[in-house]
């Protein structure tokens, strides 16, 4: 690869995160000069003190307006869309930001010749009529893979690490509650993956065209369903706690009486999708293809969850 400017800049579109902090770490070991776009760029501050000196730098853009996402692929070799949301607020909602910017993307991808677009999408997805989330991320994957052949689709399970916002939220649930939630007796399934791993699996990605085209699902080592999740997290803590079971009928009764608040332990859409597993399909590229063994959240969340022992 010649290592003109042009060949060595990655744009990543909302890098400010917990996985684009990882994600950026490692693409430095690569010598990448990363151009990190996003909403806010005060809440993505922090990226620009890795690397070295202007190696990363952050610029402001939505990628609702495709104009301004077109100029910001210019001269790149790579881009890397991150965002993503949970929960619909206004304008931010399903449609716009996972099917609306995640396609303007791929249409200037497409106008500046751009080498590859790596696309983060979800496991769990199925056919995507169980929730609003699952459909948009879906129809996001079919519309950018008939814009760009060149897109790399990646779909993690949930994702875990000292930042993350599944086991620490539980950890601080735990904390300062005797009481758990526990929707339909925690038997979802998930295959929680390392946010180490998946940043890694970015890094190889990014550095071989041969991956173009493909989608890798990422899941860890371990299926484990979301009772034997909250079990560990507590057993990691040293602490014990009542399980307070919720039917799926209840659970959506209450994320409905929760729209009224500003801020909502659960949504309607999210509840939704635990109706669903969330694991890795019998067929399918994952880190196998890749050359990673994933690491095991049963190893791994100790180390961080320990800032959640106390006394009491």
């Amino acid at each position: 690869m010649n290592l003109s400017k042009k060949s060595r800049t990655v744009v990543i579109f909302g890098a400010s995160g917990f996985l684009g902090r990882y994600i950026v770490n490692e693409l430095l070991k690569s010598n990448w000069i990363i151009k990190v776009f996003v909403r806010n760029p005060n809440k993505a501050k922090h990226l620009t003190l890795m690397g070295k000196l202007g190696q990363v730098s952050i610029h402001q853009c939505d990628i609702m307006d495709s104009d301004k996402v077109e100029k910001s692929t210019i001269n790149a070799n790579k881009v890397i869309n991150l965002v993503g949301i949970l929960e619909e607020k206004n304008k931010q909602n399903f449609k716009n930001i996972h099917l609306i910017g995640a396609t303007n993307i791929a249409n200037s991808c497409l106008k500046n010749n751009v080498d590859s677009y790596i696309h983060f999408s979800a496991l769990g997805l199925y056919d995507g009529e169980h929730s609003k989330y699952a459909k948009s991320k879906l129809d996001a994957e079919s519309t950018i893979k008939n814009i760009f052949k060149n897109t790399i689709i990646i779909k993690p399970s949930v994702v875990f690490g000292p930042e993350d916002q599944f086991t620490n939220k539980f950890a601080k649930m735990a904390s300062i509650s005797l009481f758990l939630p526990l929707i339909n007796s925690g038997k979802t399934k998930f295959q929680p993956v390392y946010v180490k791993d998946i940043a890694k699996a970015v890094g190889i990605v990014i550095n071989n065209n041969i991956h173009n085209g493909k989608i890798y699902n990422l899941g860890g080592p371990e299926i484990m369903n979301f009772r034997e999740i909250l079990d560990l997290i507590l057993l990691k803590i040293k602490k014990k706690r009542i399980y307070l079971n919720l039917s799926f009928p209840m659970a959506k009764l209450i994320s409905l009486l929760f729209t009224i608040f500003p801020i909502k332990p659960i949504t309607l859409d999210q509840v939704r999708l635990l109706e669903k597993d969330n694991i890795l399909p019998e067929k399918g590229l994952g880190f196998r293809d890749l050359g990673i063994s994933p690491s095991s959240l049963i190893s791994i969340s100790g180390h961080y969850l320990k800032r959640y022992i106390s006394k009491y």
